[in-house]
């Protein structure tokens, strides 16, 4: 009695761009007639339609295909072409090996490849790495295409428009709008989920038309070209030839901001979390929900030895931020001229941009040009951030405290109040508090010892 061989149809496509997965249909198609002919019974379709197999990445289907497999529920495998099974040798050896082991019968349109010999199988292990040295090779003049389209400013376009955007890079006015503010916000200090639930909250949507997640708009406010530069493999290499939706000096404040996030912790339960500073040992103290104090805790390293109510501590700090928003600003005269420096910078990396498309400099000898000109706008910029104080846009924007939601106002305490340090208490129990255990830094670098405001807190401690 002829055993009955089940079959699995395996089909793929490494890039639908139309996404009407008209080929892989016609893989089955053709697998379907070649199942007939061996007389196989075709018990399922595993597809990976727009799924690369060179990448490394998961294929789902695949592996739903080599797990029914192992259980039994199939005894042969039915594709187009031995390279829609694999383009990679790893992938390959794993696939030989795991028939080897069952003894499943392996059917392609193509042409059949025996693996129950050794002959059979040197013919798809010499199959395969051909399979990967096209991939490989492919992969090369891509990435070379990048690297020219980058040095002549021209941004990756990916499988979808950027927000902000349409399909030409023309600016779509009212995406673009979203984007400032969400750049100006996240600037500030406002932290990327509460923006994003904002958008949420408003009806906002990306460009797939789904709600704007955290996840989403972090890194979407990475990318370089909204602020007109153009990014290869995670460096500036050009500007844009199209227009940039923010400019530089915000657009870095919030990759500063990016940058620094902290997770783990209450930060965002509390307002003066992680900013108030143990005296005695310099830990960032923690709100507490049981007693309404921010204490200096063992847990996150502090000594554990000093407390303060969070009622009173959040006015006095709140004060002491408003009564400095409400300062000029000091600036120390700048001792080098930094935009001078940026500019001059900046001027040279587009003359050898230029000279790059006249066929002057080959692409190597250019992005080493540029490399040097953008290390030094990128120290400039640097020495700038550090000689002169950011007039931070909180204090203007939100001007009503009241409104603010928790991520507003720790940006708007954080513009203008880097670090409070609490002391300790001058006694034990009931006593008036004292705004003295606050010395309040700032980002001038200067610092003080807050006193006690005409209406300022008078509560107990």
């Amino acid at each position: 009695m002829v055993e009955q061989v089940t079959a699995g149809i395996y089909t793929r496509l490494s890039l639908d761009k139309t996404g009407d997965g008209l080929a892989v249909q016609r893989q089955e198609g053709a697998c379907r007639d070649l199942a007939k002919r061996h007389g196989w019974t075709v018990a399922e379709v595993y597809e990976d339609n727009d799924v690369s197999a060179s990448s490394g990445k998961e294929r789902p289907e695949y592996q739903r295909m080599l797990a029914d497999l192992e259980s039994g529920s199939i005894n042969a495998v039915v594709v187009y072409a031995w390279d829609r099974l694999a383009r990679r040798m790893t992938d390959l050896v794993a696939f030989i090996e795991l028939q080897r082991r069952l003894d499943f019968d392996v059917a392609h349109v193509t042409g059949d490849v025996d693996l129950s010999t050794a002959s059979g199988r040197q013919t798809a292990y010499i199959l395969g790495s051909v399979a990967q040295g096209e991939a490989e090779r492919l992969g090369e003049r891509v990435s070379a295409q990048k690297a020219q389209r980058a040095m002549l400013g021209i941004p990756h376009k990916g499988r979808h428009r950027l927000y902000g955007y349409d399909e030409n890079w023309t600016p779509v006015e009212a995406e673009a709008a979203i984007i400032k503010e969400a750049f100006q916000r996240r600037a500030s200090g406002e932290s990327t989920t509460a923006i994003a639930r904002d958008f949420k909250a408003r009806g906002i949507k990306t460009v797939s038309g789904r709600d704007w997640s955290s996840g989403v708009l972090g890194v979407t406010l990475t990318k370089h070209v909204y602020a007109g530069k153009v990014t290869f493999k995670g460096e500036v290499v050009a500007d844009s030839i199209y227009p940039a939706l923010v400019d530089l000096d915000t657009f870095n404040a919030a990759q500063r901001n990016l940058a620094n996030d902290s997770a783990g912790t209450n930060t965002r339960r509390y307002l003066l979390s992680g900013i108030l500073r143990c005296e005695l040992c310099l830990s960032p103290m923690k709100g507490n929900p049981s007693n309404q104090m921010y204490r200096c805790s063992t847990t996150y390293g502090g000594c554990g030895r000093l407390s303060v109510r969070i009622a009173l501590a959040d006015k006095t700090v709140t004060w002491a931020a408003m009564q400095r928003a409400n300062m000029k600003p000091k600036r120390r005269a700048p001792s080098r001229d930094y935009d001078g420096e940026i500019a001059a910078a900046e001027t040279e990396r587009a003359k050898v941009q230029a000279d790059y498309r006249a066929g002057i400099y080959t692409l190597a000898e250019a992005k080493e040009l540029i490399d040097a000109q953008r290390a030094k706008a990128r120290e400039a910029a640097q020495a700038k951030a550090r000689a002169v104080p950011r007039n931070n846009s909180a204090s203007q924007k939100y001007l009503d405290f009241g409104r603010m939601n928790l991520s507003q106002k720790r940006a708007f305490i954080s513009s203008h109040v880097t670090d409070v340090i609490v002391g300790p208490a001058v006694s034990r129990g009931h006593q008036s508090f004292d705004p003295a255990r606050f010395e309040c830094h700032y980002p001038d670098g200067t610092s003080e010892r807050l006193e006690r405001p005409v209406d300022g807190p008078v509560e107990d401690a």
